[in-house]
């Protein structure tokens, strides 16, 4: 089953928790169970890619977070 909206707020959380803490057990957005896997699969400076998988309850979900353009002047 997808996350819902409010669990995929709190799996960027989790994820901005697990870049600045790497290596400290987080929390699955879907069950609370600790033991969440995030994988980096990004392709910056496009997007960021990460994919989310949890034993405890079966997660296995990509979230996509889009970066923003960089804008162009014609000067």
């Amino acid at each position: 089953m997808p996350l819902t909206p409010e669990q995929q707020k709190e799996a960027m959380r989790r994820i901005a928790a697990a870049r600045s803490e790497p290596g400290s057990p987080i929390a699955c957005p879907a069950c609370g169970a600790d033991g969440l896997q995030i994988i980096d699969r990004s392709a910056r400076p496009h997007a960021q890619w990460y994919a989310l998988t949890c034993p405890a309850c079966g997660l296995a979900e990509t979230l996509h977070i889009p970066m923003g353009s960089s804008v162009h002047t014609l000067d």
